[in-house]
């Protein structure tokens, strides 16, 4: 009889256990990022737990409005040291912003689309969660500090508002170590290290990526009236006209050859550039 009550609170102890790690989460408040941030900081001297995972709701749920379905949700989770990160992407509006809709009024997300680590240790990563309709997706950075987990908003302020070729772009790689987001910030893997590429203005740079430096440190950029280039580690930045040949080139016919069918790398000052033949 013992026995059997022994079990008994054991089981209720153990089910008790197992419902309370699975709904155990954590709201972390989104902050503006700052490339001064030590992405590679260790937490305590130990390294921190990351791990994911995929679920699927039991019950259908109608998706897709007037001419949508009854869908099972599905989601990926992200824990952190075994806690679900959930993200209050809300952040409080820089002092120069001029955009009417920053910050946007979001619910609380974990829905993590994707993840990319950008550093060896793997202690930081970037994750592209869905935003509201009028902005598409975000990109957030996760990085453990010994102060504990730090999440921030990689949204530079624009003033691009209502421009969606513009005013929200992607993440790309454009070297084996280096990726770029939203035309904004340069990430190197391999260092840890981030890199705010400078704007011709408020908005960010309405162009795309064009060509990166034999030294892995210039980024140009193809607009439709220029050649921008950022060498991003100093903030320097080189400006080419692009003239009416060059721009009907570029639009009838996107080669490999551009830009190196007009512009050549030449170093000034210890920076490369893209300068015309």
């Amino acid at each position: 009889m013992t026995n059997i009550h022994f079990q008994n609170k054991l089981i209720l102890c153990l089910s008790f256990f197992i419902f309370s790690s699975c709904k155990h989460e954590k709201v972390y408040q989104a902050a503006l990022f700052d490339v001064k941030v030590n992405l590679n900081e260790l937490p305590n001297g130990k390294k921190p737990i990351f791990s994911q995972r995929h679920l699927k709701s039991k019950e259908q749920k109608w998706i897709g409005g007037l001419f949508g379905s009854n869908q099972f949700m599905e989601w990926n989770e992200v824990l952190y040291n075994g806690t679900v990160i959930r993200i209050n992407p809300q952040v409080a509006p820089p002092s120069d912003s001029e955009s009417s809709s920053y910050p946007s009024q979001e619910r609380s997300q974990y829905d993590f689309y994707d993840l990319t680590y950008i550093n060896p240790a793997k202690t930081s990563f970037i994750a592209r969660i869905s935003g509201p309709n009028s902005i598409g997706n975000r990109f957030y950075l996760f990085t453990a500090q010994k102060s504990g987990l730090k999440v921030y908003s990689i949204d530079r302020p624009t003033v691009i508002e209502g421009d969606g070729q513009w005013e929200n772009r992607d993440m790309l790689k454009i070297g084996p170590e280096l990726l770029m987001v939203d035309n904004d910030y340069i990430f190197n893997q391999r260092t840890g290290k981030a890199y705010e590429i400078t704007r011709p203005g408020k908005d960010r740079i309405r162009g795309e990526f064009a060509a990166l430096s034999p030294d892995k440190q210039t980024i140009a950029f193809t607009t439709s009236e220029l050649l921008y280039q950022c060498h991003y580690p100093s903030g320097k930045v080189y400006i080419e006209p692009i003239d009416d040949q060059q721009l009907s080139k570029i639009a009838i016919n996107k080669t490999k050859e551009w830009p190196y069918n007009y512009f050549a790398w030449i170093t000034v000052n210890g920076k490369m550039f893209l300068h015309p033949k």
